[in-house]
């Protein structure tokens, strides 16, 4: 990104317009942007008026914020330069126009719209991601992946269960079990103790203690240092008998039969 302190306002408009170009479309018919060209939200959110390049950005911003309607082409402006409510309207645009061609864009923006914080934009989000019929490139895939997780990990009931049933059903990010069950440690290391108990449990029905006995530890960890007393009982419990795996392994060891050998 050029260094336009020192430009005259005209000039740093020009500069910061090429660096932050998408293919341009005629009003009322958008194209589905390019993701190479546009820069990754989490860098560059507008949370205020004056955080955009030109005068006349930040004059539309204004009228949008009063509640005013601007031009598709403007609004598209702002939601591309990382405005979060501009992002949720254009999105909103696109959907209305019912034009599936224009589904992929629509989740791009509701993504832009999650990432800046606004929770509301994960529901439309994931009805586009569940839908058979929207195509959608890898590397934009990848994006809203990452939108979805974001919300997922602080307790975004919606977005949790749309990344468990996506991860489980292989649509649309393709079949991950390893992934899934990495997600589900992470939403138990991020205090969802619900998820922290079931991993435990599931780890030790299935005889992968000794494999695993650090990693079920810190989960249960997670769960004592809760405020969930029935829970806090329970993970104190397992982690008494997780701690005692190894002794009754070692005293089984030695008092195991030996059988004698004919030489």
């Amino acid at each position: 990104m050029p260094d336009t302190r020192r430009l005259p306002a005209c000039a740093a408009a020009i500069l910061l317009g090429t660096a932050l170009a998408v293919p341009a479309a005629p009003y009322g018919a958008p194209t589905d942007p390019d993701p190479a060209l546009v820069v990754p939200v989490q860098d560059r959110r507008v949370t205020e008026t004056l955080d955009l390049p030109t005068w006349r950005l930040q004059q539309v911003r204004r009228r949008m914020l009063r509640g005013q309607r601007i031009s598709f082409d403007d609004m598209r402006a702002l939601a591309d330069l990382g405005d979060g409510l501009a992002s949720w309207r254009y999105a909103n645009r696109l959907m209305a126009l019912e034009d599936p061609d224009l589904h992929s864009a629509a989740a791009l923006y509701y993504a832009t719209a999650a990432y800046t914080g606004r929770d509301y934009a994960v529901r439309p989000l994931v009805r586009l991601l569940e839908r058979r019929d929207v195509n959608i490139n890898e590397a934009r895939l990848r994006h809203l992946e990452n939108a979805l997780r974001s919300w997922a990990l602080r307790g975004n009931e919606v977005a949790q269960e749309a990344l468990i049933s996506f991860y489980a059903s292989g649509h649309p990010f393709g079949r991950h079990p390893e992934r899934a069950r990495e997600f589900r440690r992470e939403l138990a290391l991020a205090g969802d103790l619900e998820a922290a108990m079931a991993l435990v449990i599931e780890a030790m029905s299935s005889g992968e203690v000794e494999t695993r006995r650090a990693e079920l530890i810190e989960l249960l960890d997670v769960v004592i240092e809760s405020e969930e007393l029935g829970m806090r009982t329970t993970a104190i419990n397992l982690r008494t008998m997780l701690e005692a795996v190894p002794d009754r392994l070692a005293d089984a060891a030695e008092t195991a039969p030996v059988e004698e050998t004919e030489e």
